[in-house]
């Protein structure tokens, strides 16, 4: 090589060396997501989610929408964010038929069930490598949803384990002279005392009210009577817990609950909206709430109504301790994205926000000069501020409490999500093939009806021997079959 040839050559390096440099400068500041859309030419993304309705709250829904955009705008990517508003009738229903039939087309939608069979027949996008190349939702993921992204990618929701945890007036706890005796052991004899003072005092009509139906009470004693798992092997072969005598004994308290009037005798007609209405007035004494947010509403509205915070209760202690397992198959909520989107980066971008920085600001504190002012650098929360809830994602992570003036969270919702992660317990489930899902329905219908009868007394707890007759002539042998292909 003669002389000129190698100063080009050396020119040539240093000026690579140069734009190498600036790049790798360039990409540790940008966003993976930098350069989707123009300032002129945003993509549309279109958002649809339970209670996020832009025709019944169109003011901050509109402020919302224009802090997502500028937010990602400042990150070089240019979104056109449109809130959809879902259709008319029950939610976890009606959506996922609106979106198969194509009433619905939205790019991110949130679904509260009835998804799995959308996933099945690939209409729902695979997040995994979304995820992989993802900084803000990977560093906020938690352990639980970790593991149901890995078993079902196709639904996202950055939350708390979904726990029902019990509460009850902490004036009421406090006057009670067996609240020492299950602080110190959580029986289930110690709370069926406990449920027995507040009738015998008269401090509430029904010591203990639920929405219809009997999860909430689940959480708080399925592990004593050793219901542990969705599935569980009994007699060496592989079962659904609902059809084992565990679950019939639980039955059976359940039963002397409602036949001593402890257990709300409306509760099976009680919505969730009468449900808190009789506990906030006094009618009730004792619910289960999930942990954080909405044991954060239900302290909230106590104090306004009576004054007073709420006690948070243990899972009772028998066979096992937990409050009810948390099934880590896939996520029984949350976020899919749409397989058929056309702009499923810029969708994705919108989620990555959110779970950063200035997206959890926004997502958790809500909207400055409504729910939070800006003094000397910190977030001070407003009257309004309780009225907020995360229109994405409702953990708490990645959210810098010191910079806030206020209660995120009151000290019983901290308590819930403590106490959540104290007793907490995974359940791995089987995701069933869509000719198997039918059977199961039906299996389910029939529990739902033979353990309202049970606990009502409509039928004698013997009746349980002709329900597991029944289950399993339904598809509980069919099954059972299956499972025993799938686990070992």
């Amino acid at each position: 090589m003669n002389k000129k040839g190698l100063v080009l050559c050396i020119v040539f390096l240093l000026c690579a060396g140069m734009v190498m440099a600036a790049g790798s400068k360039e990409s540790a500041t940008v966003p993976a997501t930098a350069g989707i859309g123009t300032p002129d030419k945003p993509v549309t993304v279109t958002y649809l989610c339970k209670d996020v309705d832009p025709v019944t709250d169109a003011q901050q829904l509109g402020i919302l929408e224009k802090d997502i955009e500028e937010g990602l705008a400042k990150q070089g990517t240019y979104v056109d964010l449109v809130i959809l508003s879902a259709p008319t009738g029950s939610y976890a229903t009606v959506v996922p038929i609106a979106f198969r039939t194509g009433q619905i087309n939205p790019d991110l939608i949130y679904f509260q069930g009835n998804d799995q069979p959308l996933a099945q027949e690939g209409l729902l996008e695979d997040l995994t490598p979304y995820i992989e190349k993802s900084t803000n939702v990977k560093a906020i993921m938690a352990d639980h949803n970790k593991a149901a992204m890995k078993n079902y990618p196709y639904l996202l929701w950055l939350a708390p384990a979904r726990v029902q945890i019990p509460v009850m007036r902490s004036d009421w706890f406090a006057s009670l002279q067996s609240s020492k005796a299950l602080l110190a052991n959580p029986s289930v004899d110690n709370y069926y005392a406990l449920f027995k003072e507040i009738k015998d005092k008269g401090l509430a009509k029904w010591p203990i009210t639920t929405d219809g139906g009997i999860l909430k009470l689940d959480s708080v004693f399925n592990h004593a009577f050793g219901i542990t798992a969705t599935i569980i092997k009994e007699n060496g072969k592989w079962v659904y817990s609902q059809a084992t005598d565990a679950t019939k004994n639980k039955l059976a308290f359940y039963a002397k609950l409602y036949k001593d009037g402890l257990l709300d005798n409306e509760y099976v007609t009680k919505t969730w909206e009468t449900m808190e209405q009789a506990f906030y007035e006094g009618t009730a004494g004792f619910v289960a709430g999930t942990a954080g947010d909405v044991v954060n509403v239900y302290n909230n509205k106590m104090k306004e109504a009576q004054g007073v915070e709420l006690a948070v209760l243990p899972p009772a202690k028998g066979v096992s301790q937990a409050y009810q397992s948390i099934d880590v198959t896939k996520e029984s909520r949350g976020f899919a994205m749409n397989a058929d989107s056309k702009v499923k980066d810029a969708a994705w971008a919108v989620l990555e926000y959110m779970a950063g920085p200035e997206g959890r600001v926004l997502d958790k504190l809500g909207l400055e000069g409504i729910h939070y002012t800006m003094e000397n650098g910190k977030y001070v929360l407003t009257k309004q501020f309780p009225s907020w809830w995360a229109k994405f994602w409702p953990t708490m992570n990645g959210l810098d409490t010191s910079k806030v003036v206020g209660e995120v969270l009151s000290s019983p919702a901290i308590a819930s999500l403590d106490a959540a992660a104290k007793y907490f317990a995974p359940d791995t489930n089987v995701l069933l093939p869509e000719d198997l899902l039918p059977l199961k329905d039906a299996m389910d219908k029939l529990y739902r009806e033979y353990s309202t009868d049970i606990i009502r007394g409509v039928r004698p707890i013997s009746d349980f021997d002709e329900f597991v007759t029944k289950w399993n002539a339904a598809g509980g042998t069919r099954i059972s079959d299956y499972l025993a292909t799938v686990l070992k």
